[in-house]
């Protein structure tokens, strides 16, 4: 009997992007058996472009069940931090509550922005077969639409990004999913801690726009003081992003970094992240 894969899409005013969006999944060489679209309280046109473009797509998801639900929050903003974290458990107890006889053996969320390659779910499923200890994994090499230039970049080898993961549901049942700043940062660390692989693969790319385009790189680096991440390592990362033609990214990052520092705004209280993150050069050296 198959695996089966639930994916979650989160989506507020994303009319622009869901053709590219369904356009890739239904090219999809694996597609997945269930797909939870949650509308976050658009106020374009992204519901009625959904459902006309599963309609023109409808032959290629035969064997995929689409829920479209819509999700009601007090904060209006674009999701971020802690309300992005409340859509996606929004969207995984979906999933849960759809479950009957069988539970879905692998689970992933897929932001309204992203469209993966044609073999991009089969490959990553692949690689769950092939390594137990896989827990989450996703594409590492990312195509970024700066509107003048595409550029390319890489995830860190021991990372998967929120918005193109998966995991494996055992992983997912033990860590669990909480409400917080950068839970995908946070879940991936816990899953880390308690023995299991975090792995983005080189030979997979996703094709997105341009990262912080909607809020800046400035939330990235309150995320990263939020986390408890020391500081030379924001600068080995904004490094990187300055060396790869980000400039005005590492500048925005370091800067969100030292005001939080500076209005010393709340961290995460999880205490094995918080271990994970403080100490993540010796854990990376471990080659964790």
């Amino acid at each position: 009997m198959k695996s089966k894969l639930a994916i979650v899409t989160p989506a507020k005013n994303e009319a622009k992007n869901i053709p590219n969006l369904m356009k890739g999944m239904a090219g999809q060489t694996r597609k997945p058996d269930l797909w939870v679209f949650i509308n976050d309280g658009s106020t374009d046109d992204t519901v009625s472009v959904f459902k006309e473009e599963q309609q023109k797509f409808e032959a290629d998801f035969v064997d995929t069940e689409i829920l479209l639900v819509d999700y009601e929050d007090e904060d209006k903003s674009y999701a971020l931090g802690p309300k992005y974290s409340r859509i996606i458990k929004f969207g995984l107890n979906k999933i849960y509550d759809h479950e009957k006889e069988e539970r879905f053996d692998y689970v992933g969320i897929l932001d309204a922005d992203v469209v993966p390659e044609v073999a991009y779910y089969k490959t990553i499923l692949d690689k769950f077969e092939g390594n137990p200890k896989l827990g989450i994994a996703s594409a590492a090499k990312q195509q970024e639409d700066y509107g003048t230039e595409i550029i390319t970049s890489y995830v860190n080898k021991s990372f998967a990004p929120s918005g193109f993961r998966v995991w494996r549901r055992a992983c997912l049942d033990q860590t669990d999913y909480t409400i917080s700043v950068s839970q995908d940062s946070v879940s991936a660390a816990k899953a880390i801690m308690m023995g299991w692989k975090v792995q983005s693969f080189p030979e997979l790319e996703v094709s997105l726009r341009q990262r912080g385009a909607k809020f800046g790189y400035e939330y990235y680096g309150k995320s990263a003081y939020m986390r408890h991440v020391p500081f030379f390592y924001v600068l080995a990362g904004a490094a990187r992003m300055y060396l790869s033609g980000k400039k005005a990214d590492a500048r925005q990052y370091i800067n969100g970094y030292n005001d939080s520092a500076k209005q010393k705004i709340n961290r995460i209280e999880d205490p094995l992240a918080i271990k994970y993150f403080k100490n993540r050069f010796y854990y990376k050296i471990m080659g964790k």
